[in-house]
């Protein structure tokens, strides 16, 4: 389980036990304060519960519990004796309200270039696959048998020759990509024909500034 997870229920801890300190020690606004203990005891365990379950909005009902009590304890300290206590429950609410803004950042970091790039290219090609399809009708073909006559003059071909030695392997980029691929690689398959540059070796790709795939071996 990730640090950060037991750092908050520290937190929730601290803050909901001094919480409940500060308001059995005040007189004015009792009912209405231990009703607001109920509503950040409840938050609390919702918020556990998804952290735990590591859904998306989990960080975000945190940043909210500890802005709302952010605000209550600053209302309290009016009324409150222990200012040591106050300090605490101001700290820790502080670092809870930093450690759930970073969290929401991390979760919404934005895309890199290149996998924009990519993510571009991927639905050009789906657009152009449905385009295509709406535009060729559908093409019956008849199977035709050959003419005896066809058959018994044909003109056998000469059977292609097999040329010894390893076959030249090739490797893919697109022209305003970063990285050039095997033709197998997922990523080359997305990039559309008229964006598709051919390259001989690795080092033909590199000389174009261009740098290996996770998939180039």
């Amino acid at each position: 389980m990730d640090k950060k997870y037991f750092i908050i229920i520290a937190i929730f801890f601290i803050n909901l036990i001094g919480l409940t300190s500060i308001i059995f020690n005040i007189k004015d606004f009792f009912v209405p304060e231990l009703l607001v203990l109920l509503l950040f005891l409840i938050s609390a365990v919702i918020i556990t519960y998804n952290l735990y379950n590591q859904r998306r909005a989990a960080w975000i009902m945190a940043l909210l519990f500890f802005a709302a009590y952010f605000i209550n304890i600053t209302f309290l300290y009016f009324y409150s004796q222990n200012q040591a206590l106050f300090v605490l429950l101001m700290l820790t609410t502080i670092i809870g309200l930093i450690m759930s803004i970073e969290n929401i950042k991390g979760k919404i970091r934005p895309r890199s270039e290149y996998e924009r790039e990519i993510m571009h290219e991927a639905e050009e090609l789906t657009k152009a696959e449905k385009h295509l399809e709406g535009e060729i009708p559908d093409i019956i073909v008849e199977e035709l048998k050959p003419s005896k006559h066809f058959v018994e003059t044909r003109v056998k071909k000469p059977k292609k020759r097999k040329i010894a030695g390893k076959p030249i392997k090739r490797y893919i980029a697109s022209r305003k990509g970063v990285n050039y691929h095997e033709p197998k690689c997922r990523w080359a398959r997305k990039i559309l024909p008229k964006r598709k540059i051919i390259f001989k070796s690795k080092k033909e790709a590199e000389e174009d500034g261009l740098k290996p795939c996770k998939c180039v071996k």
